[in-house]
């Protein structure tokens, strides 16, 4: 059968033909014709435009309210008068789990370059889009991790490969790009996460980044420091995927990086967060951001590092970002989610008017979310509205080129030439209300178990290494305590060791305790300072914390709700209470556990 000479060459790469068997009919899909839209095309701004778009592509681009002849009678035509298409937006640092795909597309993010997560998990994200279009969640691509045993990324949970021996360097990273990794993210982080880290010693970079090299994968740095900022610059590093604190060598930095090419990722988002200047409630609280957000995703946005404000310190990481773009370092938007005060999809329009607040204009902003990452990563297909490429396109409502923050007001969301429909959160009904209750005598407990709605928990579970047994501890004056023995062990940044009690029926459920007053039980230790964690909707990702005393002697504790920073009792699923947080074995026991008035 021959084909037909118009699916024949670069056409073939626009539309699809349908050859039909025995009459020769072909057919192709129905176009969508975007009419009239102020088009950023990732480079220019286009003050009015039509962009047709068929099956996974955009057709064509054209000046002015035109219809093409060849967008076809059954196009489906979308008003752009008085809104602006941009190229779907690209988040150039997040860490991706659960939902968190979905979530990115909600807002208008159709790619994200992932920094830090499983190799496994990367890999089945590939195969999952070399399959075809994925229009329901963002593109991912994925860097290889490269740390050292104890070093920053090994306290997340996340089974990663370290490099301890330099002589590996170069198998190490052949191994990484077997593994599938678009490219290098090299950690090198000598600070610290509740505890001192470990990390490569300097003359390992330049060996690290020519081992990227070999195997066409750029080398980028997650950095914190002026002075690692430097040392990486001279390793020949590709770009910086986190902004140095300011330093004294700031001005050389700068030069150096012009000097070497290299791109910058600064994540303000996250960075404004640090330095408790905030912006994540105020994006939360936004009406055309609210509806959009889970309960998880609100709670993330409130969530601090526990700073007080700095307002100077974010002053000056602004003016660095800022004297990095006057010199014409290429800066990327990335967000940094899903990390305290940020969340996936949502964060990217922060980063945008932060990158404003930095110096750079509203169209440069935008650049730094389309074109600019894929130039710097050579994406290639996407970024940018030409024809040929992916459809993967953002209509808002107003102006973006003139005024950033437009983006939030989303009007449609193309992913691989799909129209994807928002997901509105639900709203929170018929949430059970909790009484005063008594959570477990542990009357019933037999030997070697524990209550229901009991489990054990430890920092294992994040890929720690502290452990806890339980057994019944009979009363003096009758009935049966709970003993619990633990080691708290150096291997997560934030180790914990003890039990947890379900407050639903199940895990991540919540329930409505905002009667509650406080966590209460009686409890007998080694006269140490013990801790108890609260999770909750209002919590994100990670719980809140509060201390108490044990001593030799029986005593009744009584932990108020408010103790637990950030904790919103309407939301709460879980409570834990357990060892210090010190390293060591130690035991705990516990009796007549209850939320009070």
């Amino acid at each position: 059968m021959n084909v037909p000479s118009k699916c024949v060459g670069r056409a073939a790469l626009l539309i699809t033909c349908l050859v039909g068997l025995g009459t020769g009919l072909h057919a192709q899909p129905p176009a969508t014709v975007i009419q009239g839209a102020r088009v950023f095309t990732g480079d220019e701004v286009l003050d009015i435009a039509t962009v047709v778009i068929r099956g996974r592509t955009i057709e064509s681009v054209t000046p002015g309210t035109h219809i093409p002849a060849a967008a076809g009678t059954e196009a489906e035509v979308v008003d752009g008068a008085g809104l602006t298409l941009l190229p779907g937006l690209i988040d150039s640092h997040t860490h991706n789990f659960g939902p968190a795909l979905e979530q990115a597309l909600n807002f208008g993010v159709t790619t994200v370059l992932d920094m830090l997560t499983a190799e496994a998990m990367a890999a089945q994200w590939r195969r999952q889009q070399a399959a075809g279009a994925v229009p329901d969640r963002a593109d991912v691509l994925a860097g290889g991790p490269v740390t050292v045993a104890g070093g920053h990324g090994t306290q997340f949970g996340i089974a990663l490969p370290t490099l301890d021996d330099p002589q590996q360097t170069e198998a190490f990273i052949a191994d990484r790009v077997a593994a599938g990794a678009d490219f290098i993210k090299v950690i090198y982080e000598a600070g610290s996460a509740g505890r001192p880290l470990s990390t490569f010693a300097p003359s390992t970079l330049p060996r690290i980044v020519a081992a990227a090299h070999s195997h066409d994968r750029l080398a980028v740095f997650h950095i914190s420091t002026a002075e690692a900022a430097w040392e990486v610059i001279a390793a020949g590093a590709d770009g910086l995927v986190h902004i140095y604190f300011e330093g004294a060598r700031g001005a050389a930095i700068v030069e150096a990086a012009k000097r070497a090419g290299i791109f910058v990722v600064p994540t303000l988002a996250v960075l404004e967060t640090i330095a408790a200047t905030g912006g994540g409630p105020e994006l939360a609280a936004d009406p055309l951001v609210a509806p959009f957000l889970t309960p998880e995703q609100r709670g993330g946005l409130g969530q601090d590092f526990g700073r007080e404000p700095d307002p100077e310190l974010m002053a000056n990481i602004l003016a660095d970002v800022g004297s990095l773009h006057a010199a014409g370092v290429p800066l990327l938007a990335g967000s940094d989610a899903p990390n305290p005060g940020t969340t996936h999809g949502a964060s990217i329009h922060r980063e945008l008017e932060l990158l404003v607040r930095a110096g750079l204009t509203p169209v440069e902003a935008l650049r730094a979310a389309t074109a600019a990452p894929v130039d710097a990563f050579g994406l290639g297909d996407r970024g940018r509205i030409e024809a040929g490429l992916k459809a993967d396109l953002i209509l808002v409502r107003g102006d973006a080129t003139q005024a950033v923050r437009a983006t939030r007001d989303i009007a449609a969301i193309w992913k691989d030439g799909t129209r994807f429909e928002r997901r509105i959160a639900e709203p929170v009904t018929g949430r059970p209300r909790l009484e005063p209750t008594l959570l477990t005598d542990f009357e019933e407990l037999g030997a070697g178990n524990l209550p229901p709605k009991w489990s054990h928990s430890t920092d294992a579970i994040a890929g720690g290494k502290s452990t806890v047994t339980s057994a019944a501890a009979p009363r003096d004056e009758g009935g049966n305590a709970l003993r619990i023995e633990g080691e708290i062990k150096e291997g997560f940044a934030f180790p914990w060791s003890g039990v947890m009690v379900l407050l639903g029926s199940q895990f991540n459920e919540p329930v409505d305790a905002g009667a509650m007053r406080a966590l209460a039980f009686d409890a007998r230790g080694e006269s140490a300072t013990y801790q108890a964690m609260a999770f909750a909707e209002s919590l994100g990702m990670r719980p809140a914390a509060a201390s108490f005393e044990a001593g030799e002697e029986w005593g009744r504790v009584e932990i108020p709700l408010s103790s637990f920073r950030g904790l919103d009792p309407s939301g709460a699923w879980a409570f834990f209470i357990g060892g210090p947080a010190d390293l060591g074995a130690f035991w705990l026991e516990i009796d007549n556990v209850e939320l009070v008035e």
